[in-house]
């Protein structure tokens, strides 16, 4: 036999793997476990996932049952290496997902998860942005919401939470995660619901501190100039919002204030 074809890799080596072909996926279950400590965490079955690897709830109990109340995302690496979108399709797939959007970087060799924010979205509908995005995950326990100068590349300094999954055992810091979640999970919603009415406005944290569900030195507020189109949807839901408050102050006979509120259409 040709010492060429003697050495040459086999095409099919049925009923083996590859070595190590599995280090995302095992990520990826060790992230759904873990989220699935605080409610239900769905996997996105690979030769569907988009972008998003787990969709998520947080649950609260009432008596002997449990409700989803928040909503959520998960996207999971098994490195620091940045979150990367390019073009502008990508950037607006992550300006305008549904959900709240949470990057999840597993260390297996340590058991460790570290949770960073991505709030970087709204500062992009709120302010004219470049076809690409980099957010860089870091490890410090303190950060600014955004260190920012315009460009293309958000420095997320700090994750929002950073535990090992032995320390989930204890039932108080196992609600401190749940109440960190929770915390940006209502900044993101309100942001989100700003972006669908059109509002070129976004509010976050100024400062944060890793594992901790409250902001530091206050709130930041930024925003930018209606463009036509998002001028267009604000006024659309304004628009719909004044008739049905001129409809409620007509059914309680407060003629003075439907009048003032009356929607004025061209």
């Amino acid at each position: 036999m040709p010492a060429s074809r003697k050495n040459a890799t086999p095409t099919s080596m049925t009923g083996s793997i590859a070595t190590n072909p599995h280090e995302g996926s095992r990520s990826e279950y060790l992230a759904q476990f873990v989220f699935s400590s605080f409610g239900t965490a769905i996997p996105v079955p690979h030769h569907e996932d988009s972008g998003i690897d787990i969709y998520c709830t947080l649950l609260e109990q009432i008596g002997r049952r449990s409700w989803p109340r928040s909503y959520y995302s998960v996207q999971v690496k098994s490195t620091m290496r940045p979150w990367v979108f390019s073009g502008a399709q990508s950037v607006r797939w992550l300006i305008e997902h549904p959900l709240p959007i949470f990057l999840c970087v597993v260390k297996k060799a340590e058991a460790r998860i570290l949770v960073y924010n991505t709030t970087p979205r709204f500062a992009l509908w709120a302010h004219p942005h470049e076809n690409r995005l980099e957010l860089v995950p870091g490890t410090e326990t303190k950060s600014n919401t955004f260190e920012w100068s315009p460009g293309s590349t958000f420095e997320l300094k700090a994750p929002i939470l950073n535990f090992t999954i032995d320390q989930l055992y204890n039932r108080r810091f196992h609600a401190k995660v749940v109440d960190v979640l929770n915390f940006w999970i209502g900044f993101d919603m309100e942001n989100l619901f700003r972006i669908k009415c059109g509002l070129p406005h976004f509010r976050v944290p100024y400062a944060y501190k890793t594992n901790l569900a409250k902001p530091i030195m206050g709130l930041l507020h930024q925003g930018s100039q209606f463009t036509e189109d998002t001028l267009q949807r604000a006024q659309s839901c304004l628009t719909e919002l004044m008739d049905c408050i001129t409809r409620h102050h007509h059914s309680q006979s407060d003629l003075m204030n439907a009048a003032i509120l009356r929607p004025h259409r061209c």
